[in-house]
């Protein structure tokens, strides 16, 4: 009767540190969830963050020769044009 009660005790311990692992694990993965939603459902960060990508990326263009130096300014004078129309935009918002 008295290894009956050991074994059953050590059992109980192996079910205890599963469903702590369990639970870290179920944690863990909300959170990645979490992170990679928010990273793919917010376009205002993605908006901020790569204006200044596009003008580089368009230099870049314009020093290989892929565009022309007119298609360039013609470009550049556009998002220019629309990133401040976007923060006037944002100023006026309540």
């Amino acid at each position: 009767m008295n290894t009956l009660t050991i074994a059953q005790s050590l059992v109980d311990s192996r079910i205890w540190i599963y469903i702590i692992f369990l639970i870290l694990l179920v944690l863990l993965g909300g959170g990645l969830i979490y992170l990679a939603k928010r990273k793919l459902l917010n376009p205002d960060e993605q908006t901020h963050t790569s204006g200044g990508g596009l003008l580089e990326h368009l230099d870049e263009m314009k020093r290989t020769g892929k565009i022309t130096k007119e298609e360039y300014e013609i470009t550049r004078r556009t998002i220019i044009e629309n990133a401040s129309a976007n923060l006037k935009e944002l100023q006026n918002e309540p």
